[in-house]
Order: structure tokens, then C-alpha cells, then sequence
């Protein structure tokens, strides 16, 4: 019986890691367009046609999406775990418990060294969730998985649902207190009091979204599952093209739905109306649905464009990036907090949308260009490296 261990190099599926490429740079987009900047909580006013571009942009095409195909890839990444060695269950439950309190306190170094809006220690917590479907059906899986997207979220949009969330640890007005604070440090502090504030809010942010954040992640990882278990990407997706292009043809239809939605929720549309609870709570509701619709379109266009050689050359520029996806994000962070915070360049507040997201889209052709010259010569990226030398209790070979 062999040793498991991390995924080898001809057991890469390439579609994977261009799908983890693009989700990166969503991140990306995502957190340097509202946080790193200080948008979320500085009182900018859109000065431009183009800014007001970029803005529609994320809020459209970025938003929540690059997160919800991490999450996909994430519950894929553990059925095909279970796959790999379907002889060796009990190695794989001592691995996968490693892995997760590995990346656990991967997170919690990312929040206290870097950045308080680290994404990897959530998923650890709700990675242990997925243990309870293991040994579930898939109509089971998918089943749990609409229950936790929709329902605890749709609770918490309910006003006093949130409000009373929030006074289980807050006094009235003490959470608007920590993001001035935290919005301050970020322009002013040194680095170990920014850093210091970044635990603080880091846990502040958490009171905000436990109520729904933790079922929602669960939830994506569901789907992820089921699609690993069917095996959607052997061969790069090309044993399920029927299932990609209803994909393709289904996330279209919802999406532009969800879209013009959109649209009039960003021109004050529904400002003119005094929409019931039950209203408001609907268009959350598809707003989700548009959500996963979306995600669900990008990954069917690209593996179905995967399968011509000439888009495989082109999209595969990507795939070094999603080889080394810890790395990729953990570096986003100390590019982004350099660049905004005080204790670096100082940007925050100086960057206008439009030219965010083309900053955004600089680093990343960096990161691309740095992943591959890297992976020329190294078989991980270094926090992938240290990752499984944690989980597997062995030193990887590094080197080619």
C-alpha cells in the first residue's frame, strides 16, 4: 500500500488550477476595491465615468463570486482526497484534521502578521463541517447545501435578527467605534499597532457574520463535494461537456436575471419603493441564487473553452498562479497592506475604483509572471511547502 501524500504533477487536472487562478484574482480585485483601501469605510466619492465603471464592475462580476469558487475548489480539493485513497480512510481523517488546524493557524499568522480579512482560518472552521456529509448521499450533500447558502443567510437580512446578533457582544454604537478605529490605525499606526488593531477587528468582524458566514462557506463546500465525488473535472472536464454546457446555458439565464437586478439595486431603483420584508428577503434570496448562477457559467466557460488547444495555451498562463494558491494570496496581503497602510506607502484614500482595479490587475500579471519562474525550479509554492510538511509530518522534496 502506498504512502499518501500530496498530489503529484501528472495528477493535476489544468483546469483546476486555471479556475484557481481566475478565483485569486477576483480576491484580489475584491479586497484591495474595498478594504485594503479603505473604501469600505472612507467617505470617497466616485469621481469619474470610469470609476463609476469599476464600480459596477465588482460589484457585478466580482463580488462574492471569486469567493464562492474557492469554496467550490476547496470541497472538490476534499472529495478527491477521499478518492485518492478510498482504502485508507482513516490515514486520510488523521491528514485532513492536520490539514485544517494547519491551515487554522495559517490564518491566524496571516490575521496577526498581516491582514485582519484572512479568508484561510474561516475555511478551516468550516472545513471540519464537511466530516458530518462524508459518508452522506449526494442528494443529501445537495440538499444541506441549499438549506445552509439560503437560510441562515436570509435570517440574518432580517433587521432585528441582526441587531440582536450584534448586542450579544456589542453596545449600541461600539461596533461603529472599532471601524474608526481600525480605519485610523490603517492610515495612521505604526505597524505593531495596526497589526494589534488587526486581531481586534478581525474578531469584530466575526460577530458581524457568524450568524450565516460559517453555513454559507460550509454550503459552497457541499457543492465542490458532490462535484469531486461525480468527478465533473476528470480529464479536465471533458467526460461532462453535456453537464458544462447546460452549466453554461442555466447560469446565463439565471445570472442576466440577477444582473438586471443588480443594475436597478445600484441606480437607487428600489429606493423609490417601500418594499415589504417578504420582498426584500426574495431578492436576497435570488440574489444568492444569481450568485451561484454566476459562478457556475465561469467555471462551465472555462473548461469548455479548456478543451480547445489554442484557448488551453491561453488560459494556462493561469495555471502556475493556481498551483501555488497560498502563496498567491498570502502575497496579495503584503502587497496591498505595503501599498495602503501608513506604516507603507500610504494609498488608502488615494486610489480612485477604476485605477484599483487596474493596479489589481498589475500585481497579478506580476504574480503570474513570478509563479512561473518559480515553479520552473521548485515543484510547491513555499507555503504550500510548509503546509504539507505540517500535514504529511514529512519535508517534501522542494526542488524539481
Amino acid at each position: 500500500m502506498s504512502e499518501l501524500g500530496p498530489v503529484g504533477e501528472r495528477e493535476r487536472l489544468v483546469v483546476l488550477d486555471i479556475l484557481r487562478g481566475f478565483a485569486l484574482l477576483g480576491v484580489l480585485i475584491g479586497n484591495t476595491f474595498w478594504l485594503y483601501s479603505g473604501r469600505a469605510w472612507l467617505d470617497e466619492p466616485t469621481h469619474s465615468s470610469a470609476d463609476r465603471v469599476a464600480r459596477w464592475f465588482v460589484a457585478i462580476f466580482v463580488e462574492s463570486k471569486a469567493q464562492t469558487l474557492l469554496c467550490f475548489l476547496f470541497g472538490f480539493g476534499f472529495a478527491h482526497q477521499l478518492l485518492r485513497a478510498q482504502a485508507r480512510a482513516e490515514q486520510v481523517m488523521g491528514v485532513y484534521v492536520r490539514r485544517m488546524l494547519a491551515l487554522f493557524v495559517i490564518g491566524w499568522l496571516h490575521v496577526t502578521l498581516l491582514w485582519w480579512g484572512d479568508v484561510t482560518w474561516g475555511y478551516a472552521v468550516a472545513g471540519f463541517g464537511l466530516l458530518l456529509f462524508r459518508n452522506a448521499t449526494n442528494r443529501t450533500r445537495l440538499i444541506a447545501a441549499a438549506v445552509l447558502i439560503f437560510v441562515p443567510f436570509l435570517v440574518v437580512s432580517i433587521p432585528e435578527v441582526a441587531d440582536a446578533l450584534v448586542r450579544m457582544f456589542f453596545k449600541p454604537g461600539e461596533g461603529a467605534l472599532h471601524f474608526h478605529a481600525i480605519a485610523e490605525r490603517q492610515q495612521h499606526g505604526s505597524y505593531l499597532r495596526v497589526m494589534r488593531g488587526h486581531v481586534v477587528f478581525a474578531l469584530v468582524w466575526q460577530v458581524r457574520i457568524f450568524g450565516w458566514y460559517y453555513f454559507w462557506l460550509l454550503g459552497r463546500f457541499l457543492l465542490g463535494y458532490i462535484g469531486g465525488v461525480q468527478q465533473w473535472f476528470a480529464r479536465d472536464g471533458a467526460d461532462h461537456l453535456p453537464l458544462f454546457r447546460k452549466l453554461l446555458v442555466g447560469g446565463a439565464l439565471i445570472a442576466s436575471a440577477n444582473i438586471a437586478v443588480q443594475i436597478a439595486s445600484l441606480l437607487d431603483v428600489f429606493d423609490n419603493y417601500e418594499l415589504s420584508l417578504a420582498a426584500r428577503l426574495a431578492l436576497d434570496g435570488f440574489d444568492q441564487l444569481g450568485l451561484l448562477a454566476m459562478v457556475a457559467m465561469y467555471v462551465a466557460i472555462v473548461v469548455l473553452l479548456v478543451q480547445r488547444p489554442w484557448w488551453r495555451r491561453v488560459l494556462g498562463v493561469l495555471a502556475p498562479v493556481g498551483r501555488m494558491p497560498l502563496t498567491t494570496y498570502l502575497c496579495q496581503s503584503l502587497i496591498c497592506v505595503t501599498l495602503f497602510y501608513g506604516w507603507g506607502f500610504g494609498w488608502a484614500g488615494h486610489v480612485g475604483m477604476a485605477n484599483c482595479v487596474g493596479l489589481c490587475l498589475a500585481i497579478f500579471v506580476v504574480q503570474i509572471a513570478v509563479s512561473h519562474l518559480w515553479l520552473r525550479s521548485f515543484r510547491f509554492g513555499p507555503a504550500e511547502w510548509v503546509w504539507r510538511a505540517v500535514v504529511y509530518w514529512k519535508r517534501p522534496a522542494m526542488r524539481r
